[in-house]
Order: structure tokens, then C-alpha cells, then sequence
């Protein structure tokens, strides 16, 4: 009876199951180091490269930084190309000191992002090695956490510091892990001050929010635990290691976040300068909720295509388009569920319930009582956007849950009569929902967009002159819908409804078979690694486009170069100004404010940014375009705008036509203003509102003669025809002016107002910058001959890169001193083996 007792907990064994642990890691790490060249072998192996639109937007809105360094051998932190100018903190940093990621920046050269492909998924797979999983497990889960389709689109879409921010997240937890685990102090301190430094200097402030949860929920689970098993002095210790490394990790990438919290007041982050006062709060609810995640379109976490997948038609979710879904994979649900019901250690509602939580908030406003209390009151929530992204940190802690799963799976064998009582309900789930999307998708899901049929009705009513409720035109419309979308919807919803059910049979036949003691314990692992590669590479090769890639033999400014115009030449040869600065240009031909490439030829009053100067933003929206004369003209002349481009001619005075060709035309400001001019007169106002009501084309606003000035000191100007100013330098980041006035005078200047780094001297004594034409700078000069000198030096461009290398230099002494500990503990125990062979 007892041996048959014995039988029923033995778990067949085979030579995979046998093989060493050293040997299992081995071939573990083998398959994620080959699972990335297959995956993107267009680019190891076919001298291909991703150049998505945003590396080109970014290239393009770099350049006045890359000619600065070039011509004057330093970083401007300026970027006078994009929006009339702003600083350079959002569009090219300066160089921050060398680390580990410098070296895998430049071993991944044309192969990029491979490197940081192995970064991720090693740092995952140790994660859970961390943990006691075993080696094929760990390998399972990192697969999960490192081919999520939402990756692919990303890095295809040119997001790579995002994609470098995710990878490094798995590290930070693996020293979090030993830090409140491990008795190997030193080694935890560092690693973990180590892997926040790298995390942090990926420059992806949302990345690092999302999972700042996960890891201030751990800290809350494992106080939990120290209190009850009485061992809170020793969590406390462990806590101040965590807190200790976290501050280090910090101050090694001070530079970089010194400069974005200096940016984040005054950039669109910071709400509307119209709203708040001074743009100090957030983005807007509805701003910032767009590309919230449908309800319902939470199911392709599991089935990718049951909205449609990619943009396009076939695309039917709520979202206004999307470049794909957040897949967490089908074997992953299955073991999801096993961890939830069956696992036995209580760390798994750490995962679900951070998972769940951060699933709620990809919702959005589909959730809105939720969601608008966490705008509302949670720190810095309002300070993201794009709600869905917020699934990738749900994707990560499903597959921590899925891992665990596989680990309960082990336990529950040991008793093969009630194992499948216990599976019972979670592969119960599994398979009835792939059953019934698979034969019941048609009358489950209704396939079509929300508000897709009143948007083609608005179409033909507008193309037949007939009312959108006309009977005829909904007809048409719904035919067109029922016929020509609706089709292709539902075959994608049933191939991969499809698809899923049999990769939940598949697994669900390997787990009974396992039970039953038909498959040993290697050759289940082995089986679930297979299921899961395929079922990842497979989704996540739809979102690897090799045609979409370009020649490894281009560069970006390369192909930037190449959508240069016949107008964008014209200009470059008459954009400098007699006086050694150039002009800047609207280029209403192509979408101005949101398209860089015209900014690499030459200064432009658009661009391209998502953090855009805030009041800049509100100049846009509600001052530079006109709903009577098509834009404001005065707001022209003042930002210095000589040239405008178009493709329709334009009906207006004070405009000639300079170049025509190919439906290409640019037009000349006959009244721009110099970069530097005087005034007649100032008007004060009290806040940014009352400068935009005098700045209106209905108030009459002048700029040549009349600057309006947000301050409450007394600023006089007067009218003097003999006042001259003249530019003996113009830089990005240092301007020096000559005036020569009989009487007091208010100075503008056409460069953006930015307060956190722009100094004035006039004579070498201080002056103070005023906002002025609520973007602009202006100064109040005194009577006589001056030189004045305007700097931008921000304190956080000077001391956060010395605190930085200070930092990294702290850190790499903790590294050293861990080193030479090992080396001590080797000698040590090499000296005690010498002791016993000599005994």
C-alpha cells in the first residue's frame, strides 16, 4: 500500500528532467539569445534597419543641436529649429557619463534593438531564477514578458526609448528580489543601484511609472510579511538597502531628469498655461484619455484579431486606429489561471492585483468613475497619456502569474487522482471561452466601429448634397459596411478564435497527459517552451514588417534628406538675414505642427513634439490661426516668419509670391519683424489670458509698435526714431545685441520665453527677461549705447552632470568593493580546500 502510495507522487523523469542545472541554463539562454535573430533576422541577417517615422521626426527635429555640436563643439540644450525654439531636452541630450548601456548602444550598432532584446529577456529569465523557478520555466515566462506584440509595433513606430526603458525593468526587480531576499547585502545594494540607473537613464518617464507600482505594491507585501513573521528590524535594514540603492540609482541619471522636471512645468505635461494660470497642472481628461482601451477589446490579450488587429478598416475596436494589441498569448492565459486558482504562495495576488489594477487604468475613459479619481488625486497620473499602455505592465505581471502556474502544475501532479479536479476549472475556462469565440463570434460581437456608420454617412451625404439621415444613405452605408468590412472582420475574429482554441487543447492534452504520467516532466516543459515560442513569434512577426524596414546602408538624415522639395531648397537659399541670423517659415503645404523634415532645412514656427512648450501650444490654438483671414498675421510677423509655404494661392496683403512649381508655392512676409526690435509702447497685463484677448486679430494688436508684457512692474517705452539695435552673435544658446537709444526703450526679442535657464546681461550686470507677446522675451534697456548678452546655462545642465558622474562613481566603488569580496570568499575557500588536501 505504501508503495503505491510512493508511485502515485513520483513524476516520470527523462533525460532533459536529468540534466544538470548549469546544462538547463545553458540551453535555456541559448533559446532566448536565438529567439530574437529569428524573430527580426531581416535585420541580423538581411542588412536591414527600422527607420520608423518617429526616428525620422526625431532626426529631423535634432538637427539645429547636431549642427551646433558640430560647428561649436558643444550642446546647445536649445533647439532653435522646432517651434520657434525650445530646449533640446526632449529632442537630443547632452551626453550623460559612459555606463553599461553605452556599451550595448554600441555593440548593437545596425543590429539594434537585439541588444537590448537579450537585455530584457535575460534580465527576465534571472528574474524568475531569482524566485526557484526552474530554468525552462523561467525561459517560458521570459518569452511571454519579451515577445509581446506591443514591442514590435513600438520599435517599428521608431519608440526605442520606451522599448530600452521596458527591457531593463526585469533587472530592477531581479535586484529588488535579492534585496529583500538574499543575504548577499553588497551584491543586492548594487544590482538593483545599478539597474535604476540603467532603467532610468532609458529616459522613458511612463515606463518607469507603470511599474513603480508593482514595485510599491511588493514593498507593501513584503512589510506585510515581515510584520507577520515578527521581523520587522530586519525589513526595515532591507528597506533602507532598497531605499539607499533606488536614491543612487537617482543620482546617476540626476542630468537627465533634473532638466525634465525643470521642462515638465512649462511643457503641454503641465496643462495649459490658459487654465492654470501658468501650466503647472496636467494634460487635459479628454487629451489625455485618448487610445483608451475598449472593454471588450481586453479579449485580444488572448485572441490578437478579434477587433481587427492593425490600423485600417479591418481595425473596429473604439479606439480612433490602433497600430496593434497588447497580446499576452494563449498558453499564458491557460497558466494564468492555473497560478491564480492552484498556486500555493501568497506573492501571487501581489501579480494579479497590480496586473488587474493597471488593466483597469488601460481603460480609460471606457471606465470613467475610476479612472477620472485616479487623474484626479493620484500623483503625476495625469502627466501620461495613451491609456492602453498601461497593458504592458498588465502583460508582465500575467506572465509572472502564468510561470507560477506552471510551477503549481508540479505540485499538483504529485496527486494524479484529484490534479484534474483541481484543473478542472481553470482549463474549463480556457477552453470555453476558445469554444465559444469560435462558433459564437458572429452573434457575440457586433463587428462594427463605434460611430463608423454615422462617419461614412456624414461622407456620401456630403458627396450627394442629401441630409445624413436620409433613409437611401443609411441603406448605402450599412450595405457597404455589411458587404465590404464586416467580412474581413469576422474571418480574422474566427482564424485566430481558432487559432486559440487549438493552442488551448494543445496545452490542455500536455498538462492531462502530464497528469496521467504520459509525458515526463522534461519533455512538458520542452512541449509548453515550443507552444509558447510559436504562439508569441507568430503574433508578434505579424507587427515585424522587413518591407517596412530600410537599407542598413541609410542613415536617418539620409532619408530625411530625400524628402527635401523644390520650395524647402528655395528657402534655404534665402532664409539668412542680412544680420547673421535666419528667418523662420509656416509650412502650411505640408501639416506644420506635426511634421519635423521641414525643420531640417530650416527654422520653422512648427514641428514635431508630444511635450511641446505649453504656452506655445495655446499660441497655436488660440492665437495663430483665424477663423475670418485663415491665420493671424501679427502673430507672424512677430515670431520673425519670412516665408510661408502653401499649396493654393493665398488671398492677402502683405504677401508675395516668391516661387511656384509643381503646386508648390512660398509666399514673403513683406512685414516681418527683425529678430530683435523696439517698441513704441508696453502694455502690462496681469495673466497669460489677458495677453491672448490684446493679441487677437480683433483687438487690433500691432507687434511692431505695442508689446504686450506680463508683469505688475512699471515698464515705460517711448517712441524714438533714432534707436537702433544690431545682432553681433547668434547662437542657439547665446545671443549678444548692440543698442544705442536717446531714452529708456523696451526691447523684443524673437526667441521663445523660458525662464528656467535664460539669462540677460546688459553692460555684464543682470537684467530681467520679461514675457512678452505671451512668447516671446523682452527686456528694458536704458537710454544710451549697451551691449547686451542673453545666455541659457539652466543650473540643472551644470550640476546634474557632475552629480550624475559623482553618482557613477559611487556606484562603480560598490561594484569594485563587490568584486574584490568575491575574489576574498574565492581565496578563502580555495585556501581552506588547500588546508584539507594537505590534512
Amino acid at each position: 500500500m505504501s508503495s503505491k502510495k510512493k508511485q502515485n507522487h513520483e513524476l516520470n523523469e527523462d533525460f532533459i528532467s536529468r540534466l544538470s542545472d548549469k546544462k538547463q541554463h545553458s540551453i535555456a539562454l541559448a533559446v532566448l539569445f536565438i529567439l530574437p535573430l529569428i524573430l527580426y533576422s531581416a535585420i541580423f541577417f538581411g542588412d536591414k534597419q527600422f527607420l520608423g517615422n518617429d526616428v525620422l521626426q526625431w532626426r529631423a527635429g535634432a538637427e539645429s543641436v547636431v549642427e551646433h555640436i558640430e560647428e561649436y563643439g558643444e550642446h546647445p540644450l536649445w533647439a532653435s529649429n522646432m517651434f520657434s525654439g525650445m530646449p533640446a531636452y526632449t529632442l537630443h541630450n547632452p551626453s550623460s557619463p559612459p555606463s553599461i548601456d553605452s556599451f550595448f548602444k554600441w555593440i548593437g550598432g545596425q543590429t539594434h534593438p537585439l541588444a537590448f532584446f537579450w537585455i530584457l529577456l535575460s534580465g527576465a529569465y534571472f528574474f524568475f531564477i531569482v524566485q526557484k523557478v526552474r530554468p525552462f520555466s523561467a525561459a517560458i515566462g521570459a518569452i511571454l514578458i519579451g515577445f509581446t506584440t506591443y514591442l514590435p509595433i513600438v520599435i517599428e513606430a521608431g519608440h526605442y526609448a520606451k522599448f530600452m526603458a521596458f527591457a531593463f525593468v526585469p533587472w530592477m526587480f531581479v535586484g529588488y528580489h535579492l534585496i529583500s531576499k538574499s543575504q548577499k547585502k553588497l551584491l543586492a545594494f548594487f544590482v538593483f543601484a545599478l539597474a535604476v540607473a540603467l532603467q532610468l537613464r532609458a529616459n522613458h518617464p511612463q515606463i518607469t511609472y507603470y511599474f513603480l507600482y508593482l514595485l510599491g505594491f511588493w514593498w507593501l507585501y513584503n512589510s506585510w510579511l515581515a510584520y507577520k513573521k515578527d521581523e520587522i528590524w530586519d525589513w526595515m535594514q532591507r528597506t533602507g538597502i532598497a531605499f539607499g540603492a533606488g536614491i543612487l540609482g537617482i543620482i546617476c541619471s540626476i542630468d537627465l531628469y533634473w532638466r525634465l522636471l525643470e521642462y515638465s512645468e512649462y511643457s503641454t505635461r503641465g496643462g495649459s498655461t490658459l487654465e492654470t494660470g501658468g501650466g503647472s497642472g496636467g494634460l487635459t481628461l479628454e487629451y489625455a484619455f485618448s487610445w483608451s482601451q475598449g472593454v471588450g477589446e481586453l479579449l485580444t490579450l488572448i485572441i490578437p484579431g478579434l477587433y481587427g488587429g492593425s490600423s485600417g478598416e479591418a481595425y473596429w475596436g473604439p479606439k480612433s486606429f490602433t497600430s496593434g494589441p497588447h497580446y499576452l498569448g494563449a498558453i499564458a492565459f491557460i497558466f494564468a489561471l492555473i497560478g491564480l486558482f492552484k498556486y500555493r504562495k501568497k506573492i501571487k495576488y501581489l501579480f494579479f492585483g497590480v496586473g488587474s489594477l493597471t488593466l483597469l487604468f488601460s481603460l480609460g475613459n471606457n471606465l470613467p468613475a475610476f479612472n477620472e479619481f485616479a487623474f484626479n488625486y493620484i500623483p503625476y497620473f495625469d502627466k501620461f497619456r495613451v491609456p492602453e499602455t498601461w497593458l504592458i505592465a498588465t502583460v508582465s505581471c500575467f506572465a509572472v502569474l502564468a510561470v507560477y502556474g506552471i510551477e503549481a502544475l508540479f505540485d499538483l501532479a504529485k496527486n494524479k487522482e484529484n490534479a484534474l479536479k483541481e484543473l478542472a476549472t481553470p482549463l474549463g475556462i480556457a477552453v470555453t471561452v476558445g469554444v465559444l469565440f469560435s462558433f459564437g463570434s458572429n452573434a457575440l460581437l457586433s463587428f462594427e466601429k463605434p460611430g463608423e456608420a454615422q462617419q461614412y454617412a456624414q461622407q456620401v451625404a456630403q458627396q450627394n448634397n442629401v441630409s445624413p439621415d436620409n433613409p437611401q444613405v443609411k441603406q448605402r452605408v450599412q450595405n457597404f459596411i455589411n458587404t465590404r468590412l464586416k467580412p474581413e472582420r469576422k474571418e480574422m475574429a474566427s482564424s485566430d478564435s481558432t487559432r486559440y482554441l487549438i493552442l488551448a487543447l494543445l496545452a490542455s492534452g500536455l498538462i492531462v497527459g502530464f497528469i496521467k504520467r504520459k509525458i515526463s516532466k522534461g519533455y512538458l516543459l520542452i512541449g509548453l517552451l515550443v507552444l509558447t515560442t510559436y504562439d508569441m513569434l507568430s503574433v508578434g512577426n505579424r507587427y515585424v514588417n522587413a518591407d517596412q524596414m530600410a537599407s542598413d546602408r541609410l542613415e536617418p538624415e539620409q532619408m530625411v534628406r530625400q524628402q527635401q522639395t523644390p520650395a524647402d531648397k528655395f528657402i534655404m537659399e534665402n532664409i539668412d538675414s542680412d544680420d547673421g541670423y535666419p528667418y523662420r517659415v509656416f509650412t502650411l503645404d505640408r501639416n506644420p505642427f506635426n511634421n519635423a523634415i521641414p525643420s531640417y532645412f530650416y527654422p520653422s514656427i512648427g514641428g514635431y513634439s508630444g511635450a511641446k512648450l505649453a504656452y506655445y501650444q495655446d499660441l497655436i490654438d488660440h492665437l495663430l490661426m483665424d477663423n475670418q483671414t485663415g491665420f493671424n498675421h501679427a502673430v507672424l510677423d512677430m515670431l520673425n516668419t519670412k516665408y510661408i509655404t502653401v499649396q493654393q494661392q493665398l488671398p492677402f496683403e502683405g504677401y508675395t509670391e516668391v516661387f511656384s512649381q509643381n503646386n508648390q508655392r512660398v509666399y514673403r512676409n513683406d512685414d516681418v519683424l527683425p529678430k530683435a526690435f523696439f517698441v513704441d509702447s508696453v502694455a502690462t497685463v496681469d495673466s497669460p489670458q489677458q495677453a491672448v484677448n490684446q493679441m487677437k486679430p480683433s483687438a487690433n494688436f500691432d507687434p511692431a509698435t505695442t508689446a504686450i508684457v506680463e508683469t505688475n512692474d512699471d515698464i515705460d517705452s517711448v517712441t524714438d526714431t533714432t534707436a537702433q539695435v544690431t545682432i553681433e552673435q547668434y547662437k542657439a544658446n547665446e545671443i549678444t545685441l548692440n543698442t544705442s537709444t536717446q531714452n529708456d526703450q523696451f526691447l523684443v526679442i524673437s526667441e521663445i520665453y523660458y525662464p528656467t535657464g535664460w539669462k540677460a546681461t546688459i553692460d555684464g550686470e543682470p537684467a530681467d527677461i520679461y514675457k512678452t507677446n505671451f512668447v516671446l522675451r523682452g527686456l528694458q534697456v536704458p537710454a544710451g549705447e549697451h551691449a547686451i548678452q542673453l545666455k541659457f546655462e539652466p543650473a540643472s545642465a551644470i550640476w546634474g552632470g557632475r552629480i550624475a558622474w559623482a553618482g557613477h562613481i559611487l556606484l562603480w566603488i560598490a561594484g569594485i568593493g563587490l568584486v574584490s569580496r568575491k575574489m576574498g570568499w574565492l581565496k578563502q575557500a580555495a585556501e581552506k580546500k588547500e588546508e584539507l588536501n594537505n590534512s
